[in-house]
């Protein structure tokens, strides 16, 4: 029997960090929807960690990860970025860090988009879920949380790869949405995130 390729990429996100044991996670979720909307079967493999930067997923692209005959590809890159510069803000209180931090995100980001671009076999759809805010009461992280979204726009126009807005989903609803943990989605918030993965929409 014939089947997709899905192959979920990225951080603690992708990993499901934060839900239940054995809950389902986005990539989970995606899976089924693409099924209920192409009716064929989905294989999804995760290659994430806890604590992923961009910079991690730009290297296991570059140590050749298997992704060229993948069907279906998600990335969740760039929230560890932010999170390691707001440690870094609490301890020296100087806000070039996360311009610096800003800086590395889109380098990694634009090669990723470009490689993913050039490398994956077409037709395929490949998506990038952008950055909800965990920290809806601290003006500074919203601020470049949304540059930081800004830049994904900005790298996906002229190409293959799709933007998931999961930020737009999330903002207002954080409570709901967020782990125990105040960071990580929760069961809901991974079917938000499925949710915003569909709105891009689903063909080959």
């Amino acid at each position: 029997m014939s089947h997709l390729l899905y192959s979920a990429i990225g951080d603690s996100i992708t990993l499901g960090t934060g839900t239940i044991l054995f809950s389902p996670t986005f990539p989970d979720y995606y899976r089924s929807a693409i099924f209920d909307k192409l009716e064929e079967h989905v294989l999804l493999t995760k290659y994430a960690r806890n604590g992923a930067t961009t910079r991690d997923v730009r290297d296991w692209l570059e140590q050749s990860l298997p992704i060229e005959h993948a069907n279906v590809i998600t990335i969740t890159a760039g929230g560890n970025d932010l999170i390691d510069a707001a440690e870094e803000f609490a301890i020296n209180k100087e806000e070039v860090v996360f311009q610096k931090a800003l800086e590395v995100c889109c380098t990694n980001m634009n090669w990723i988009v470009s490689h993913l671009s050039m490398t994956v076999k077409k037709p395929a759809m490949i998506r990038i879920v952008n950055l909800y805010n965990p920290y809806p009461h601290l003006s500074f992280a919203k601020d470049w949380v949304n540059r930081f979204n800004q830049n994904l726009v900005t790298c996906t126009k002229n190409n293959d790869v799709k933007v998931a807005d999961a930020y737009r989903l999330f903002e207002g609803n954080e409570e709901r949405l967020l782990s125990f943990d105040g960071i990580h989605p929760n069961e809901c918030g991974h079917m938000v995130i499925s949710e915003a993965l569909v709105y891009t929409g689903i063909s080959l």
